[in-house]
């Protein structure tokens, strides 16, 4: 069985040093708001459960009579989302990352065998998205401004003569799922551009 965690290590490290990946365009269940508490957040929760249920649910493949063509196991990618300051809140996107092998199709017959009772379906959707090059590093526990992760990436980027994009914006990726505890392992990326810089050793996908 596939299984992100042990098959793209470097795509999802748990290293507290700064490493680069450039990830290309591929499929990814979203679905977005707006929170006030963070990642406590009952909205953004419910939202983030109901994009995991879906994603669970696809990944069941036959077993769960969703049609999928060169269907494969595999164990469902984690929850992220890309976080960006608007005036006392913050805007959220999930993203949860798909298989090649899953297509829109298949994404709309997991809607159709799930009943939700806090969510509507038209909040749930299947987009073709790429994040583009990025720095990224580990952080134990809810990310805040001015944490480890952010001063380890901020270090990077002005070391390496490149440019951070949207600095009002940042990505989580959930290794250790949600709710995020003290304990949680949060991998905490950044989109830069190289500025006409050498590209440095990445991870391509």
């Amino acid at each position: 069985m596939f299984n992100w965690e042990i098959n793209e290590p470097d795509e999802y490290s748990k290293s507290e040093h700064a490493h680069f990946v450039d990830l290309t365009t591929r499929s990814y269940i979203t679905a977005q708001g707006q929170a006030t508490k963070h990642t406590d957040d009952p909205e953004f929760l419910r939202i983030a459960k109901a994009a995991a249920r879906i994603a669970k649910t696809i990944s069941g493949g036959p077993e769960e009579d969703i049609p999928i063509s060169g269907f494969k196991p595999y164990v469902p990618y984690p929850v992220q989302a890309v976080w960006k300051r608007n005036g006392d809140a913050e805007d959220f996107k999930i993203w949860i990352k798909q298989p090649l092998f899953v297509d829109e199709e298949a994404f709309k017959a997991a809607l159709e065998k799930i009943h939700f009772v806090n969510t509507k379906r038209e909040e749930l959707h299947f987009e073709q998205l790429a994040e583009g090059i990025e720095v990224q590093t580990i952080n134990h526990g809810p990310i805040e401004d001015g944490c480890q992760a952010f001063q380890v990436l901020n270090k990077a980027i002005q070391e390496g003569g490149y440019q951070r994009i949207r600095k009002n914006e940042h990505r989580e990726v959930y290794i250790d799922s949600l709710p995020v505890t003290p304990d949680s392992l949060v991998l905490v990326r950044f989109a830069i551009d190289l500025n006409g810089q050498p590209a440095p050793d990445m991870v391509h996908n």
